[in-house]
């Protein structure tokens, strides 16, 4: 008998923890510079799935993972995602990038990323909805 394939879902992936989400920015590489890029294997595989699973949560899903995370951590975690967007195989997440709801973190906290990392930010991606996500 064959099975059928079924492909990974939100029930799939745990919410994601803070000391795991801190561990995404050691996949950078030369993140303060114009060119930044993600080392994939600086990564651990599980995790590096396990981030993608994350992707199929919802932004209430992630509040509690990284409420505790500092600004600069936050960033880098939006970093990484915008990467691996960009760079990694079957990442196309459009409005389902958690950098988005990082973003919007960023802001309700009262520290809402600077408009050059903005800019910078939007110069390595494609993906429209960056940095807050759908205008309507």
């Amino acid at each position: 008998m064959i099975e059928q394939w079924q492909p990974a879902s939100a029930s799939n992936a745990s919410l994601p923890k803070a000391d795991q989400l801190q561990q995404l920015p050691a996949a950078l590489v030369n993140s303060d510079s114009a060119e930044p890029s993600i080392n994939e294997s600086a990564l651990d595989a599980a995790l590096l799935q396990q981030a993608k699973l994350w992707t199929q949560l919802n932004e209430e899903q992630w509040a509690d993972g990284w409420g505790e995370l500092d600004d600069q951590t936050l960033w880098n975690i939006a970093l990484f995602y915008v990467l691996a967007e960009q760079q990694l195989d079957d990442w196309q997440l459009a409005d389902k990038n958690p950098a988005i709801w990082v973003f919007r973190m960023l802001k309700k906290r009262g520290t809402p990323v600077p408009k050059d990392q903005i800019k910078a930010i939007k110069k390595l991606t494609d993906n429209r909805f960056i940095p807050y996500g759908s205008v309507l």
